[in-house]
């Protein structure tokens, strides 16, 4: 038996000794109901070669050429897809399946995007569908390309108006003639385009939005369109407009706009990982693709001059046995494809497998008994959401043995209670600005507006790191975690801000967070240890000392957490003309590795909307190599197994986000020595970002308080330049001019006979308004307000000279003492 099929039992009550047990390959996904179905959306296949993509420039690569060498059919899904979006240096997506449909007279393209609701979040859908399927065909003569925007099916009750129209689909899924497929966490989007961590604009000849940066305000008159090369959205022909035609398709022309990102503004890189697939497991991406197109129908769309019914109502044929028997095995990759999918949207994709033309074709239910069984089984009685990814990331934290690897977009997740400066009613000065959409609009009719996190990923995670911590002889085991510094967005937009404080409850603040829940095991720990407890009785006893704890954990300093968890963000800088900027390289990835024995990759991000089924849907791919290796280690004595496919994947990416000199730490992660020494490279890099940078987020002000005897610690804002006593004094100097002209008018007034204009007090709050929203606008130097860019300077930029790799430590105090949580409906964050 190998040695990662062996497990460390922990005492019981009879026990003097642990023992070892050897435990099954038990890591697939096996969902079967009440009724005796499976719930699950596919068995694993085998025989499958797949390929990671660390970013985006080499998957878009592979993707452009598998594309030009389709010869039947190309299916593309996304949350978001952009017509205009850059694919690599002067190829957009337009350009590719123009290019493809002229060349190829059999071929047909299919493309899914989310039908986004524009009062929420606008992709450009409308744009999508004009240009891709009305202006192509109309331009090529022919009917080639197919496009339905697929509205959300989420399981939210009707009377909640807002969940309605902010889930959405979030698969991210393209497939080449039902034989190559890729999936994963890239969409052909604004933006995604990554070759490198480069912060420069102007880098690979970027135009329009593919200089994307949501972080930093925009330059320049706002009312101008900065989004498209043109904006052909209520346009649904070209015949009268040859202008636009020229400018699409012959000259690719951008058009010039005043609002702009400056050239000496960054660029936001992205981290995210895709995989591409090819063997029977395209079956199943398959069979995903077909049955939403199905069930996605024609959203009410009417037939017009340039559109024909057939245009609107192409149909798919669903995937036969037939076609799964015929597919050849193509490597030694086993690979089980996962959803998130509300019982909504599987009740349509039941519908239309049983009213669907295929089976009308084979006569009823021997029809049926055609189809391939991943196909029949859509046909079973179910009562619930599909949650694959779900339970298959608390398989694999609960399998773990060395080490857990998460990067993820999103990390939100049951917290217990909230912090109490959350309790109170009163949210910061930053929280309480203006909001184009208003809170109370989402929450609208809706009972569970006010509903905390239910996913159970941190208390796997920390259950997990208990069971190090009491274990008789604790082998070596850590987990990290790589998020983005803070969500995609301006920090002054509310849902931003509120999604950071969800966050933040998650990590470190809420009751039962990930590093409270770490320090509450520590406690009970030490308390066994210090009463002298015999170790046989640690495991029945745990929960008398876990029952009397109170508060006491929290004697433990937050520091101790660091043996066992890692808190990763990724930064980048760069001098641009004659400023030195700095930018986070924002974590979009959906990735789990554990052990480099198993990854887990795809669209589903770690919060409840994610994984819980019933909200977005979502898809992934848990993936177990056949082909495996051992490491050595001198320091664990043993040599350590790992599969091809989970090893070469982590180490590529660590490689290049950690930088040079930490090989060994890199080859064996769960060391305390390789703990300590990319922490230390993390500390390192935070700390010289953080001299130079000042409107960065970190754990405290940078410009600190002194007593002349000792310098004190006041925790950041979510605006890291946000001094509360700044702005206090700044509003009481205000307040002391109002006073000084209330009393002239007042004398004014009584000299002549007239009466006291009223109690100086009830000016006072809207007096604080004022001057807030002036300090804000005039004296905080963060990037979201123009007056930055304007007044920008910074400190000793040599000192970036230093930094080493883009990795840096989350700061786990910021916003500690500050209540973000604007009042969104929490189900649309969470």
């Amino acid at each position: 038996m190998m040695e990662h099929n062996k497990t460390h039992i922990l005492f019981d009550e009879k026990g003097e000794e642990n023992y070892t047990s050897t435990v099954t390959e038990d890591i697939w996904l096996y969902d079967i109901n009440k009724y005796g179905n499976r719930d699950n959306f596919a068995e694993p296949a085998h025989k499958n070669s797949v390929k990671a993509y660390v970013q985006s420039y080499d998957y878009f690569q592979d993707l452009i050429a598998d594309i030009r060498s389709a010869e039947r059919e190309i299916y593309i899904t996304g949350w978001q897809v952009n017509w205009d979006a850059m694919l690599t240096p002067n190829i957009r997506l337009v350009d590719l399946l123009l290019e493809v449909v002229q060349k190829n007279k059999k071929l047909e393209i299919f493309v899914l995007p989310w039908k986004s609701q524009s009062i929420a979040v606008d992709t450009n859908d409308q744009d999508t569908r004009n240009v891709l399927r009305n202006y192509i065909n109309e331009y090529i003569q022919r009917e080639a390309i197919f496009v339905r925007l697929h509205s959300s099916k989420n399981d939210e009750p009707f009377y909640s108006i807002a969940t309605q129209m902010f889930f959405s689909h979030h698969q991210k899924c393209i497939i080449i003639d039902r034989k190559k497929a890729y999936v994963g966490g890239i969409d052909l989007a604004y933006g995604r385009y990554s070759h490198g961590y480069d912060i420069d604009p102007n880098a690979d000849n970027r135009q329009v939005l593919n200089r994307y940066n949501p972080c930093v305000a925009l330059m320049g008159d706002d009312r101008k369109e900065i989004s498209l090369s043109f904006r052909p959205r209520d346009r649904s022909t070209l015949s009268y407009d040859k202008l636009s035609q020229t400018q699409i398709f012959d000259k690719k022309y951008f058009e010039k706009t005043k609002t702009t990102l400056a050239d000496n503004q960054p660029i936001m890189p992205w981290q995210d990982i895709h995989v591409k697939i090819e063997g029977k497991a395209v079956f199943d991406l398959t069979l995903n693709f077909v049955l939403r197109w199905r069930q996605a129908g024609t959203n009410g769309e009417q037939k017009n001059d340039n559109v024909s019914d057939y245009c609107i109502n192409k149909s798919l044929s669903l995937p036969t046995q037939q076609e799964y028997d015929e597919m050849v095995d193509k490597g030694n990759v086993s690979v089980q494809i996962l959803r998130s999918a509300p019982l909504s949207m599987r009740a349509k994709e039941t519908m239309s497998v049983l009213m669907g033309s295929d089976i009308d074709l084979y006569n009823g239910i021997e029809g049926l008994n055609k189809l391939a069984p991943n196909v029949r089984h859509k046909t079973n009685f179910t009562l619930q959401p599909q949650s694959d990814i779900y339970q298959v990331m608390l398989k694999l934290i609960k399998k773990a043995k060395r080490y857990i690897y998460l990067e993820n977009q999103f990390f939100i997740s049951d917290y217990g209670s909230p912090s109490d400066v959350s309790l109170n009613d009163q949210l910061s000065e930053a929280a309480q600005i203006e909001l184009p959409l208003k809170p109370w609009a989402t929450r609208v009719l809706s009972a569970t507006a006010n509903d905390l996190p239910e996913n159970k990923i941190v208390q796997a995670l920390s259950d997990k790191i208990a069971s190090v911590i009491f274990a008789f002889k604790p082998e070596p085991f850590h987990v990290y975690i790589t998020l983005p510094v803070h969500p995609e967005g301006l920090l002054n937009v509310g849902s931003t801000m509120a999604t950071i404080h969800q966050t933040m409850q998650t990590i470190v603040f809420g009751s039962d967070s990930l590093l409270n829940r770490i320090r509450k095991h520590l406690w009970v720990y030490q308390q066994l240890v210090k009463d002298e407890v015999p170790r046989k009785n640690w495991q029945k006893l745990r929960p008398t000392y876990y029952d009397k704890m109170g508060e006491e954990y929290k004697t433990i300093e937050l520091e101790e957490c660091d043996k066992y968890v890692t808190l990763l963000n990724l930064r980048s800088w760069a001098q641009l003309g004659d400023r030195t900027l700095t930018e986070q390289i924002y974590v979009h990835s959906k990735l789990t590795i554990v052990d480099d024995l198993y990854v887990l990759v795809g669209s589903a991000n770690i919060n409840d909307r994610s994984l819980l089924g019933g909200r977005d849907s979502e898809l992934a791919a848990l993936i177990v190599d056949n082909d495996s290796q051992t490491i050595n280690c001198p320091e664990r004595g043993i040599p350590i197994p790992v599969r091809k496919f989970a090893y070469e994947l982590r180490t590529k990416i660590w490689q290049g986000l950690y930088g040079q000199g930490l090989e060994q730490a890199i080859n064996v992660p769960e060391l305390a020595s390789s703990v300590t020494a990319i922490r230390s490279r993390a500390k390192s890099n935070t700390d010289i970002f953080e001299s130079v940078f000042p409107f960065i987020p970190r754990n405290y002000l940078s410009q600190s308080h002194s007593d002349h005897t000792q310098v004190e610690k006041v925790f950041a804002s979510i605006w890291p330049t946000l001094n509360y006593d700044k702005l206090k004094k700044f509003n009481n100097e205000e307040w002391e001019k109002l006073k000084l002209v209330n009393e002239e008018v007042n004398k004014y007034h009584a000299a002549y006979g007239g009466i006291d204009i009223g109690p100086l007090q009830d000016k006072k709050k809207v007096l604080k308004k004022i001057s807030n929203n002036k300090y804000f606008r005039e004296e905080l130097l963060m990037p979201f307000n123009e007056i930055f860019w304007q007044n920008y300077a910074i400190n000793k930029p040599s000192a970036l000279k230093n930094i080493q790799g883009y990795i840096t430590l989350v700061p786990i105090h910021w916003t500690e003492d500050e209540n973000n949580a604007v009042a969104y409906h929490i189900r649309l964050l969470t």
